[in-house]
Protein backbone atom coordinates (compact mmCIF):
# COMPACT_ATOMS: atom_id res chain seq x y z
CA UNK A 1 0.00 0.00 0.00
CA UNK A 2 1.22 3.37 -1.09
CA UNK A 3 2.08 6.23 1.95
CA UNK A 4 -0.29 8.54 0.29
CA UNK A 5 -2.58 9.93 2.83
CA UNK A 6 -6.83 9.51 2.43
CA UNK A 7 -9.04 12.11 3.34
CA UNK A 8 -12.01 11.35 5.12
CA UNK A 9 -15.72 12.57 3.38
CA UNK A 10 -19.17 12.51 4.10
CA UNK A 11 -22.30 13.65 2.61
CA UNK A 12 -24.37 16.59 3.72
CA UNK A 13 -27.73 15.30 4.60
CA UNK A 14 -30.76 17.91 3.57
CA UNK A 15 -30.75 20.88 5.74
CA UNK A 16 -27.14 19.87 7.07
CA UNK A 17 -24.87 22.40 8.81
CA UNK A 18 -21.13 22.29 9.29
CA UNK A 19 -21.46 22.59 13.27
CA UNK A 20 -23.91 19.74 12.69
CA UNK A 21 -21.29 17.31 11.27
CA UNK A 22 -18.67 18.33 13.30
CA UNK A 23 -21.04 17.35 16.47
CA UNK A 24 -22.10 14.05 14.72
CA UNK A 25 -18.35 13.52 13.96
CA UNK A 26 -16.31 14.05 16.67
CA UNK A 27 -18.24 14.00 19.77
CA UNK A 28 -17.47 16.54 22.59
CA UNK A 29 -14.56 17.77 20.41
CA UNK A 30 -16.79 19.19 18.04
CA UNK A 31 -16.12 22.75 19.69
CA UNK A 32 -12.33 22.40 18.75
CA UNK A 33 -12.89 20.98 15.36
CA UNK A 34 -15.30 23.15 13.89
CA UNK A 35 -12.84 25.68 12.89
CA UNK A 36 -10.68 22.74 11.34
CA UNK A 37 -13.69 21.56 9.76
CA UNK A 38 -14.72 25.21 8.51
CA UNK A 39 -10.94 25.63 6.93
CA UNK A 40 -11.33 22.27 5.16
CA UNK A 41 -14.79 22.86 3.33
CA UNK A 42 -14.20 26.71 2.55
CA UNK A 43 -16.16 26.64 -0.36
CA UNK A 44 -19.11 25.29 2.33
CA UNK A 45 -18.15 27.94 4.80
CA UNK A 46 -19.86 30.79 3.59
CA UNK A 47 -23.73 29.40 3.82
CA UNK A 48 -25.66 28.32 6.70
CA UNK A 49 -26.97 25.38 5.76
CA UNK A 50 -25.15 23.48 3.03
CA UNK A 51 -26.84 22.01 0.00
CA UNK A 52 -28.24 18.33 0.12
CA UNK A 53 -25.55 15.42 -0.56
CA UNK A 54 -22.91 18.11 -0.46
CA UNK A 55 -19.26 16.52 -0.36
CA UNK A 56 -17.62 17.84 3.03
CA UNK A 57 -13.91 16.74 3.36
CA UNK A 58 -13.39 15.82 7.26
CA UNK A 59 -9.72 17.40 8.74
CA UNK A 60 -7.52 15.28 9.95
CA UNK A 61 -7.90 14.12 13.86
CA UNK A 62 -4.53 13.42 15.31
CA UNK A 63 -5.77 12.22 18.79
CA UNK A 64 -7.21 9.40 19.37
CA UNK A 65 -10.13 8.94 21.22
CA UNK A 66 -9.35 7.15 24.43
CA UNK A 67 -12.27 4.91 25.93
CA UNK A 68 -13.37 5.92 29.30
CA UNK A 69 -11.73 4.20 31.87
CA UNK A 70 -14.05 2.80 34.72
CA UNK A 71 -12.55 1.98 38.17
CA UNK A 72 -13.81 -0.77 39.97
CA UNK A 73 -12.12 -0.91 43.58
CA UNK A 74 -10.22 1.42 45.19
Amino acid sequence: MSSAQYQRTVRATQNDTLDAIAYRVYANRSVEMLPKLIESNISHSPFAVLPAHALITLPDDNTAAAAPSIKLWD
